[in-house]
């Protein structure tokens, strides 16, 4: 099994949610994050002022993947995901030992 995890634009979360449910990837988990990188970010107005907040606010999106599904997961989060813009995001891939199940306990083991 892989986790495959990736750092997309906020408005892009629907548009990969909806890929990954063609590809029969059903559970997922996302959460809003904020990434500090060299491209431009996000501004405020205080006072009649513009103010850089120094970072994006992103949404991470893990998924946890049989070795045979990775490049396929990878590929439709990248298609969906792009805008072509700096800052699209991001993914990575990482190995996963066992998953194990709360509720029951079971261990899955790739």
């Amino acid at each position: 099994m892989k986790l495959v995890s990736s750092i997309v634009r906020l408005e892009k979360l629907d548009c990969v949610k909806e890929a990954l449910t063609h590809l029969n990837v059903h559970g997922l988990t996302a959460s809003e994050v904020h990434d500090h990188s060299p491209q431009r970010h996000e501004t405020a107005v205080w006072m009649g002022r513009e103010y850089n907040l120094g970072s994006s606010t992103k949404v991470e999106i893990d998924v946890v993947v049989n070795d045979d599904d990775v490049d396929n997961v990878v590929n439709e989060i990248i298609r969906a995901a792009r805008t072509g813009q700096a800052g699209d995001g991001f993914v990575s891939v990482m190995p996963v030992e066992h998953r194990y199940n709360i509720r029951n306990g079971a261990r899955e083991v790739s």
